[in-house]
């Protein structure tokens, strides 16, 4: 979620930025329109495309472990006691940032369902007539003209002695012919689940001010006459604040709105805006999409024949020393002949030529599916502690799967003076096939490096439950 989250932040930061360098003081509000509305869409749903991409590697996976060694790094296996039995866990609480989230989310909610309501309020409980493609709404007191979706919301007393200009009709139902109130509502909801997206009170300015820079294009080209209906707004203008969700006249777009009636945009500059934006587009898609990569080992004494040959395996250290000298490397020094000795972790690179030649890596985790009577049994809290996909989750949780979605499991013994308040004897770590997947291709990577120069006890014990 919070990957998610700094990825449409940016996403969206982009596209913003390019907005006011390349179209905002631009006559091309038609296309400025359709770019706000994408700039949304691709900030929400750009995070989550994934477009898996299949790279051919030579890598050649460094020397593992022989059974010997391998035997004792394996977990110690013990039985359970038959009349083991703790007290039952306590449920976790959601996460404090997730609370956050939902009740700011929940208020901006209500707000929008308020004000919402509001609206329909005034249009059930004022008077109604018909004008061309609108509803007007006659209000008793006189106010400044606005609109949301059909209904055109005038003072009666204004209607009635037509002291609305025919210029301010037009720019009104270009609103509504438009339907610039369907991008306010549907930005006023994006806004309420991504709130945390600072860009968006940009872009959300920035529609409402494209909406009356269209509206008053509509204006001047059926009127034909720009001064004087610059003159017009400059009458009808005061700085009351608008009504919400609606589109309106407003004092504080004045300047820019007089000043875009005189601008006119080439069609070499436009060409270039349009050309520079659907690149930026494109690029961020696949930004957003090209993460999941998907490595093929490819040995290099491939025959033509199709018959594949195992690569040499480098033993040598200088080979290693290149392939892993920023990779971190276990070691026991020696410490006046104590056992066990006190772990160490050092870069390949600082170790000495002697260690370096005895430098392995420990194989990932097996591949292996619990049994139906382990899956059981892993159901009964008062005993078992379950991760799955490195997140602590309920028991009872795991009704939702079944022995065969799990690629790989280890546990151990929780012994008193670690044991957690939720009193479970045993915890288990529980793998699915697709964290299994990037588990190995991360042990992969960056493979677990040790040095064999003395053979420590290991201090995890594993456990197998009885059954």
């Amino acid at each position: 979620m919070i990957l998610y989250g700094l990825k449409s932040i940016l996403m969206l930061s982009v596209l913003v930025i390019a907005y006011k360098l390349l179209l905002e003081n631009e006559t091309m509000h038609r296309f400025k329109r359709g770019y706000l509305l994408a700039s949304l869409l691709l900030a929400v749903v750009g995070p989550l495309l994934s477009f898996p991409v299949t790279v051919q590697s030579n890598f050649v996976p460094p020397t593992p472990l022989p059974v010997s060694v391998v035997a004792q790094f394996e977990p110690t296996r013990v039985m359970l006691p038959a009349g083991a039995v703790a007290a039952p866990p306590t449920d976790h609480s959601p996460d404090l940032w997730l609370l956050v989230y939902g009740a700011v989310t929940a208020v901006l909610l209500i707000r929008l369902v308020r004000n919402l309501a509001s609206i329909v309020y005034r249009i059930r409980q004022f008077p109604t007539v018909r004008h061309a493609e609108a509803t007007v709404v006659l209000l008793p007191a006189t106010t400044r003209p606005h609109t949301f979706l059909h209904y055109l919301f005038i003072g009666q007393t204004d209607y009635e002695k037509q002291g609305i200009e025919p210029e301010l009709f037009t720019h009104e139902l270009t609103h509504i012919r438009q339907q610039h109130s369907v991008d306010i509502l549907f930005v006023e909801l994006i806004s309420c689940f991504y709130w945390f997206n600072p860009a968006l009170f940009f872009v959300r300015r920035a529609m409402r001010l494209n909406h009356e820079f269209l509206a008053d294009q509509s204006v001047n080209t059926q009127h034909q006459n720009v001064v004087r209906y610059q003159q017009l707004l400059l009458s009808r203008l005061t700085p009351t604040k608008p009504v919400f969700l609606t589109s309106a006249f407003t004092f504080q777009t004045a300047k820019q709105r007089l000043i875009m009636m005189t601008k006119c945009t080439s069609p070499l500059r436009a060409g270039f805006a349009v050309g520079a934006a659907a690149t930026l587009f494109l690029l961020l898609t696949l930004a957003a999409g090209l993460q999941s990569v998907a490595q093929v080992t490819k040995s290099v004494s491939e025959e033509s024949t199709g018959t594949v040959t195992k690569a040499k395996v480098p033993t040598d250290s200088m080979t290693l020393e290149q392939r892993y000298s920023d990779k971190l490397v276990m070691t026991w020094p020696k410490a006046n002949g104590n056992f066990p000795r006190k772990q160490v972790m050092k870069r390949f690179s600082d170790l000495s030529e002697a260690e370096k030649k005895k430098v392995f890596f420990v194989p990932p985790l097996a591949a292996k599916t619990p049994t139906n009577a382990q899956f059981e049994d892993w159901k009964n809290p008062k005993r078992f502690g379950i991760w799955l996909d490195g997140k602590h989750i309920k028991n009872s949780d795991l009704n939702k799967y079944k022995p065969s979605d799990i690629a790989s499991f280890m546990g151990s013994y929780v012994h008193k003076n670690a044991r957690q308040p939720q009193g479970y004897l045993y915890q288990f770590s529980l793998m699915t096939h697709k964290e299994y997947e990037r588990y190995l291709k991360e042990q992969t990577e960056s493979p677990f490096l040790v040095v064999l120069e003395s053979k420590p006890k290991p201090k995890t014990v594993w456990v197998e439950p009885k059954q």
